[in-house]
């Protein structure tokens, strides 16, 4: 299921920004920031493979699970790979894939995937971002952080569980399932934001 904003009309379009960029500095305040994403989804996950080690390796991951039940948490990572922006010369379009690979063999999602597309990829619903492009800013000039690879992404986020989707290949894909509480969306040459969105 695709998550989308409703467009703002014209005339409170500036302000309706504002405000969305004002609550999720107030969520984002409220996160944990973690440290290390691949260690935080390797503890939450916990592949317990060594048949002397798996009783206190299960016991580890519980432990770190209960650690962070209801926790509201923040990661930033790279969006290169996981953005495409649209626009037609006044207002953006940006479709977000929320599976943020971990680098650690399991990737954080907003839900859980299900089943697989025609490559053979986990499949997921987008989170949508839509606005105005900011008064003075060209179309090439808003597209250009994406086609550069240089966006970053601000998650606020609450982990809910574990998912794992069998490969078509052998083996596993696995994450923590997540929900998406916000995201911002950050021009890395400026330091500037693109766009943000409380879900």
């Amino acid at each position: 299921m695709r998550l989308v904003i409703a467009a703002a009309l014209a005339a409170s379009l500036a302000p309706a920004l504002s405000r969305a960029d004002d609550r999720f500095t107030a969520l984002k305040q409220r996160a944990e920031r973690l440290p290390s994403l691949p260690g935080f989804l390797e503890r939450f996950v916990g592949g317990c493979r060594d048949a002397f080690e798996r009783h206190a390796c299960e016991q580890n991951v519980r432990q770190s699970r209960r650690a962070f039940e209801g926790k509201t948490l923040l990661t930033t990572v790279s969006a290169a790979e996981l953005a495409r922006a649209e626009s037609d010369g006044s207002r953006f379009r940006i479709v977000l894939t929320p599976f943020i690979d971990g680098g650690s063999g399991y990737a954080l999602t907003h839900g859980e995937p299900v089943g697989q597309d025609q490559a053979g990829r986990p499949r997921i619903g987008f989170v949508v971002l839509h606005g105005a492009l900011r008064p003075g800013v060209a179309d090439l000039e808003f597209r250009s952080p994406f086609r550069t690879g240089f966006v970053e992404m601000e998650v606020v986020f609450r982990p809910e569980g574990t998912w794992k989707l069998r490969r078509r290949d052998g083996g596993y894909y696995q994450g923590v399932r997540a929900r998406f509480l916000g995201v911002r969306l950050v021009d890395l040459r400026t330091g500037d934001e693109i766009a943000s969105r409380v879900l």
